[in-house]
């Protein structure tokens, strides 16, 4: 069956790594009505410099900022020119209450919001091939998913708002996790004189395999850690999954983990790739680390 026809167009509020990609994609299906970032990019596909003028001619709203107080202070700017006709598309990675209070303020202007966080890294959205876990009513959601049909390889609506952001806390920890196990495995077996061609071929023949391990694999071969999700980013998703924990007996791998992040962060990493916890193993440059 053919895709649904996106009615109206889309406007994308915040131009990172993730927003790029996605608002390039729309551009390209010639769906993008607007984009806009903090700091100007007057040579985007038809950036606007305000939010009032990203919004007025836009029907769904997508934002891609870093975290919960950027969200708010994007719906403080959009507060009085949001109405009926919008569906703000909320796809930042935050505290899943936080999701729950911007849908109120969203609602009380007499709009519709459903939250849609991303799975996927830079050449996932760059290939249309990032996963996006939506939480929100029912019939937002489906009103949403045709333009997120043009953008990703799937959706999956994970249940009320606030629930997608768990989901995707969820992942993420994971992934954090298994990062720095894939930087210590390959680190472990550089140091016993084990080649990457050695390594990462008996790794392809372990059950240890995964399809995050050959999306890594390029990566730690060549040393090239261009983000695609940066440790900064990273570090973001393990605190609030840390923040939010309703248990009393505590994530702690994760916690430990997190002092990793943290460590390649205040030795200068944060912009790079996640993979660049590697360089913390090696500590060729003298970066300075938490012991």
């Amino acid at each position: 069956m053919p895709e649904p026809a996106v009615k109206g167009g889309v406007a994308v509020l915040g131009l990172g790594i993730m927003g790029t990609a996605l608002a390039r994609n729309l551009d390209e299906e010639r769906l993008l009505s607007a984009a806009w970032n903090r700091s100007p990019k007057p040579a985007f596909p038809a950036f606007r410099a305000s939010l009032p003028d990203a919004v007025r001619d836009s029907e769904f709203l997508l934002i891609l900022v870093t975290d919960d107080r950027a969200v708010a202070e994007v719906l403080d700017s959009l507060g009085p020119d949001l109405d009926a006709r919008h569906l703000v598309i909320q796809c930042s990675t935050v505290k899943p209450e936080s999701n729950v209070e911007f849908m109120r303020r969203v609602e009380d202007r007499g709009a519709r919001f459903i939250e849609a966080p991303i799975g996927g890294s830079k050449l996932a959205a760059v290939n249309r091939q990032i996963i996006f876990y939506t939480g929100g009513k029912d019939a937002d959601v489906r009103r949403a998913e045709p333009v997120l049909a043009k953008l990703s390889g799937k959706c999956i609506h994970v249940g009320e708002v606030g629930r997608a952001s768990a989901a995707k806390l969820a992942m993420n920890l994971n992934i954090a996790m298994q990062v720095e196990a894939l930087c210590e495995s390959f680190a472990y077996a550089e140091r016993a004189g084990i080649d990457a061609d050695t390594f990462f071929t008996v790794l392809n023949n372990n059950t240890a395999w995964n399809r995050l391990a050959g999306y890594k694999e390029p990566v730690l071969r060549k040393k090239d850690f261009l983000p695609q999700f940066s440790v900064k980013n990273m570090l973001k998703d393990v605190r609030l999954a840390l923040e939010t924990d309703r248990t009393d007996n505590g994530l702690s791998l994760l916690a430990a983990v997190e002092k990793i992040y943290a460590n390649a962060e205040n030795a200068g990493l944060g912009e790079e790739d996640m993979t660049a916890l590697y360089k913390l193993l090696n500590d060729k440059k003298g970066l300075r680390t938490e012991r």
